[in-house]
């Protein structure tokens, strides 16, 4: 039976060529994800390996619940003392032991000077130690830095700059601008892959300045004598350090390092897994439908094999061999085509971000997964038509070819309808009973109510298709109702081709939902806002100086800061934001439960602190990184979850001496030109704090819908796979169905039906799928988007939107899809020649 299977796939490899490709494209993206994850983990244990690879122990601050990876310095939060350092030193085994300097807060600047050095690039400035082990870098032209306002700069960034030794470099810091003079260029490790950072060395005082000055060391680095053990030294060293620190070898630090690097890349790796199953899934629907179609045609050949002794069991697996010779070449060519869009992405990235890649392998988890989910998904839905293969009695396979009966839908339909009901509750529940976490009722609910709607598809799409069959009579003529008989002829094969492109479209019409509602909630709360100009995050905090700069520009009336920090209340961390009260009230709209002048030397209170007891009236202690105060409430913050508490500017100073700024809104006077201001409060920010950019209202608003719009674009890309394999599946069945219905095509033709006709017949057949599962699917995601939306109220969404113009495209790509996926089958039943298909025998 084996070796009949493998003759059956190569005797007839024509029907199983769309199939084979489904797989391929499901596959792909999880091997191109995975390929390229994996090289980027690669690169980034190399630089942690030239970052911690040359010392051997390092003393840091301890890691906490929470903190996320530190790929360089810890900037300055320096815990570690002198005295410290010398301690270290003492330690036996100890060859060098020298105190970590850095700042990374700044940014180098572009020639020009008005804006950062690469978009986003780091830039990391570290105390030049003289000890080659521990700078971890080599002199490559001009000298080190020895003066105060001297620098030495990687290779890369003194090319991109054209410096020599004795130029300038422009780096800005919170406190302004500051020019360093260059003393030369250095390499970093062996080849200066910095990942697209920028790094560059001072001396302590350099470094120290630039940060506005700070005490401590934010780390040690250790050097061991030959022969030492790390972690003898590191062990030695731990009960010397301060509270909340540690000493780790280096090894284990780059371990570590790896390890939580390659956490995050694993979410990716998830989201891979996660629409590369959305496509095998919609892939399934064309293997069922092949598989059935192909047991359909051969119901004469297993007949016979069960004449002369075949069991069933014999039947089943030869169709499950032939699934897994289906499933490794579409895996393979999948594999193959993963590869090389991995290798496309990563030339793409190493153009506009630099060589941060490892090389491009197949690793061995992307063959794991590309082989198990093709294989996988292709013998599941290959089981159905495999065991109804094993069930063809010999005397109803002789009987005629093509002939094996139909299953029954009543078990389909009652199961289906089952769990569309279940859905369905699921969904209501999650809605209207008010259980936490609605939004995983909803889910929940949502994946019932599609797959119960994909086995009722045969009850619903099917009897719509052929109850139009007088109007599609009355305007195509006998191709409509040939069309809609052949669609009728085979509701299973019929639903399953349009469910295919059901989920698809459901997924898309879920997703446009989803973002269309979440921009009109940014919409709506953003024209609360009623500044004339914004100063938004900028990846790190904005300079008080910037404050100032912006305030003392003509025109401007007030600017209105906005920090957040951390407190310590009842023995809970919780945010606190700090604001310019009396600024802030007509320039932003604050859910708040009264005036914003209330506030006072008070503090609002989260909300949902009244559940713990707390409410206008009381008092509360809140415990600051720099003092403790004792407050009065005096009101109540509406937005749950955003800040626990909400105190004036005058307060948060005491809980923190020097708040990070974090947003401004800028008002002008009431008579000033507002296009003028702006672009005079933007010049006078480019000789000190270049990188603060204020922008309108309606500047950062477009900047948000082109991100989501963006986002909604990858998405689509991702679901788009699933999309052109249900197209496939459209195609598949069609052809599948012209070979089966040869003799019928061919009287057809002998009853003078035109090649035009039957081209037009198939034509139709394909666009009234393509246009019904369209529909299904978009009241699916719309109807599922919108409970999703409603479920997550609690997060500030305010309003369902129906994507109109997407509803629009989909339906209209659907058509066209149709038309599409009918030429080949079209162009193959058009060319039968009309004598050998009524002699054919099914």
């Amino acid at each position: 039976m084996l070796r009949l299977a493998l003759k059956s796939v190569r005797h007839h490899p024509k029907r199983l060529i769309l199939t084979a490709l489904a797989v391929a494209l499901g596959v792909a993206l999880v091997s191109a994800t995975l390929t390229f994850t994996s090289a980027l983990s690669r690169g980034f244990t190399d630089l942690f390996g030239d970052i911690y690879g040359s010392v051997d122990v390092i003393a840091e601050p301890a890691p906490t619940e929470g903190d996320q990876a530190d790929f360089g310095a810890d900037g300055t939060d320096a815990l570690f003392t002198a005295a410290d350092v010398d301690a270290i030193r003492q330690i036996d085994g100890v060859k060098f032991a020298e105190g970590t300097v850095g700042y990374e807060e700044g940014q180098v600047l572009n020639a020009d000077g008005d804006g950062p050095l690469g978009e986003g690039a780091p830039t990391l400035i570290y105390r030049w130690s003289g000890i080659p082990e521990i700078d971890g870098s080599t002199i490559i032209d001009g000298v080190v830095p020895a003066a105060d306002g001297e620098v030495v700069v990687d290779v890369d960034t003194y090319a991109k700059l054209d410096l020599a030794p004795g130029d300038t470099v422009k780096v800005a810091t919170r406190l302004g601008v500051k020019e360093l003079t260059v003393t030369g260029s250095i390499r970093f490790g062996d080849n200066n892959e910095l990942q697209t950072a920028n790094l560059l060395f001072a001396n302590e005082a350099t470094i120290r300045g630039l940060a506005g000055g700070f005490e401590g060391y934010t780390d040690v680095q250790v050097v061991a004598v030959d022969g030492a053990s790390p972690d003898a030294i590191a062990a030695a060293i731990t009960p010397l350090l301060p509270e909340g620190t540690r000493a780790i070898t280096s090894q284990d630090k780059i371990a570590e390092q790896v390890d939580s690097f390659n956490d995050a890349l694993n979410i990716i790796d998830v989201f891979a897994l996660i629409f590369g199953l959305v496509a095998l899934f919609v892939g399934a629907y064309i293997i069922v439908n092949t598989f059935r179609i192909i047991v359909t045609q051969r119901t004469r050949e297993f007949g016979l094999l069960r004449a002369i002794g075949a069991q069933g069991s014999q039947i089943r697996n030869s169709i499950l061999v032939e699934s897994i010779v289906v499933a490794l070449v579409g895996a393979t060519f999948g594999v193959l085509i993963g590869w090389g869009l991995a290798l496309a992405g990563g030339a793409i990235v190493e153009i506009f971000s630099g060589n941060i890649l490892g090389p491009l392998l197949l690793p061995g988890k992307a063959l794991l997964w590309s082989y198990s989910l093709g294989i996988a998904v292709t013998v599941v839905a290959a089981l159905l038509p495999a065991i109804h293969a094993s069930r063809i009695s010999p005397m109803e396979a002789l009987r005629e070819a093509g002939t094996a009966g139909k299953k029954s839908l009543v078990v389909r339909n009652i199961v289906g309808g089952a769990m569309a009901l279940l859905g369905v509750a699921a969904v209501l529940f999650g809605l209207y009973a008010t259980p936490p976490k609605p939004y995983w009722w909803v889910g929940a609910g949502a994946v019932l109510v599609v797959l119960g709607v994909t086995l009722l598809a045969a009850q619903v799409i099917v009897p719509l298709a052929y109850g139009l069959r007088g109007a599609l009579t009355k305007v195509w003529g006998v191709n409509g109702k040939l069309a809609a008989n052949n669609i009728h002829r085979e509701p299973r094969r019929s639903a399953n081709t349009a469910a295919a492109l059901m989920i698809g479209v459901m997924l898309l019409a879920l997703v446009a939902t989803f973002t269309e509602s979440l921009k009109d909630t940014f919409t709506s709360q953003f024209a609360t806002n009623q500044a004339e100009l914004l100063v938004p995050p900028t990846g790190g905090p904005i300079p008080q100086g910037a404050i100032d700069v912006i305030a003392g520009t003509d025109g401007v009336d007030a600017v209105a800061r906005l920090a957040v920090t951390s407190t310590t209340f009842d023995g809970e961390t919780y945010a606190t934001s700090i604001i310019d009260a009396e600024i802030f009230d007509g320039l932003f709209d604050i859910n708040i439960d009264r005036p914003i002048g209330d506030l006072g030397d008070g503090v609002f209170i989260d909300s949902g602190l009244t559940a713990l007891g707390y409410g206008v009236g009381d008092t509360i202690t809140l415990e600051g990184t720099d003092g403790t105060e004792t407050l009065t409430v005096t009101g109540l913050y509406l937005n749950e979850g955003d800040q626990a508490f909400l105190v004036d500017w005058s307060v948060g100073q005491r809980l923190e001496s020097d708040p990070t700024i974090f947003q401004a809104l800028v008002n002008f006077d009431e008579n000033a030109d507002i296009q003028a201001t702006t672009d005079a409060v933007t010049e006078n920010l480019k000789t000190d704090f270049p990188l603060v950019q204020p922008q309108s209202p309606g500047d950062i608003e477009q900047f948000f819908n082109q991100a989501l719009n963006i986002l909604l674009g990858v998405i689509s890309g991702l679901l788009g796979a699933a999309l052109l394999i249900a197209i496939l599946g459209v195609a598949n069945t069609l052809l599948l169905s012209v070979t089966e219905r040869t003799r019928e095509i061919g009287l057809l033709r002998a009853v003078g039906v035109t090649r035009k006709a039957v081209w037009g017949m198939i034509t139709l057949e394909s666009v009234v799928m393509a246009v019904f599962g369209t529909i299904l699917g978009i009241i699916l995601g719309v109807g599922l988007g919108a409970a999703l939306v409603d479920s997550l109220g609690e997060y500030g969404f305010e309003r369902v939107v129906v994507p109109w113009i997407w509803i629009a495209v989909y339906t209209v790509l659907s058509m066209i899809a149709g038309v599409l996926a009918a030429i080949w089958p079209a162009w193959r039943a058009s060319k039968l020649d009309i004598l050998e298909a009524i002699a054919a025998d099914g």
